[in-house]
């Protein structure tokens, strides 16, 4: 019943777990930049980032379950060329639960909390509330459909995000495909019985409040991530030690605290005649390790 439970609860998107085959517990990494120019400067920084997610899921009985947990990370970059280095903080918890409507349906529901800035004088403006809803479909046992929503407000004003996902697993698991779009995808392919290739891809959209600049300030960041990697699990077979090299856009545009939009409908924005306060940042290539403990889900 456990094993059920469980496999129920990680359907629904990159907050969590994307496979019907494990649950990722805790999810660690570190990426740092190359040179990162400033359009019209000579100037450049780099992008270094440590990432947490930490995911702890409480059993109600056979259909239902909480789902609790925390993501934090960190990141370390100039947000204007000549500038001292800022480090942006952001932490979100995770509280919701997960119910199985049908034999084929099933919901998940959470509510998302997050404290987003610069950490140097923390105040209720620097909190937002966000939420997802996802509904999974499973078609077969090794392939299903995942729809939802996300929603939520930040410093730039209210946002709506539209999900669509698949995942599928070949027959004897060497193939994979996990995608909640337009957020993640991840595909890999087994070379032997420790080691996988793959791409992925990861969307971030967030805002962080700055409270060093007079007037008070925000910064929005939607970037863009594609990576190849290799995982590795030789050490211990829960722990997957990932290596990956991509590229990335970085945005990190910094406006004042009042300067907001009418809507966002991802990745449309509305009403949005903000007057940006930086230079626009290049694209740049990265280098990232990860750690993951995984909880394996046999199937039934």
């Amino acid at each position: 019943m456990v094993n059920k439970l469980f496999l129920l609860l990680f359907l629904i998107s990159p907050l969590l777990s994307n496979s019907q085959e494990y649950v990722d517990l805790l999810n660690l990494s570190y990426s740092k930049t190359g040179d990162t120019s400033f359009e019209n400067s000579s100037e450049h920084t780099t992008i270094s980032i440590f990432d947490s997610k930490v995911t702890l899921p409480i059993v109600l009985n056979e259909k239902t379950a909480l789902i609790t947990g925390f993501d934090f990370n960190i990141k370390k970059l100039q947000l204007l060329p000549y500038s001292n280095f800022s480090k942006l903080y952001y932490t979100r918890l995770k509280l919701g639960f997960s119910t199985q409507h049908s034999d084929r349906w099933t919901g998940t529901y959470i509510l998302l909390p997050i404290l987003a800035s610069d950490y140097k004088n923390i105040g209720a403006d620097d909190i937002y509330m966000g939420g997802i809803a996802v509904w999974t479909y499973k078609k077969r046992k090794n392939f299903n459909y995942k729809f939802g929503i996300y929603t939520g407000n930040e410093a730039f004003g209210f946002y709506i995000t539209p999900l669509l996902g698949i995942y599928y697993l070949n027959p004897d698991s060497r193939f994979e495909i996990s995608a909640l779009l337009p957020g993640f995808f991840d595909m890999n392919f087994g070379v032997s019985s420790k080691t996988r290739l793959g791409i992925d891809y990861k969307g971030n959209s967030e805002t962080f409040k700055i409270h060093n600049d007079n007037p008070l300030t925000y910064s929005e960041n939607n970037s863009l991530e594609l990576s190849s990697y290799v995982q590795n699990n030789s050490f211990d077979k829960n722990l997957l030690l990932r290596l990956k090299i991509g590229y990335s856009t970085n945005s990190y545009d910094v406006y004042a605290v009042n300067d907001k939009i009418d809507l966002s409908i991802t990745p449309f924005k509305f009403g949005n005649n903000r007057t940006k306060l930086n230079s626009e940042l290049d694209y740049s290539a990265f280098l990232k390790v990860e750690a993951r403990y995984r909880f394996p889900i046999s199937r039934k």
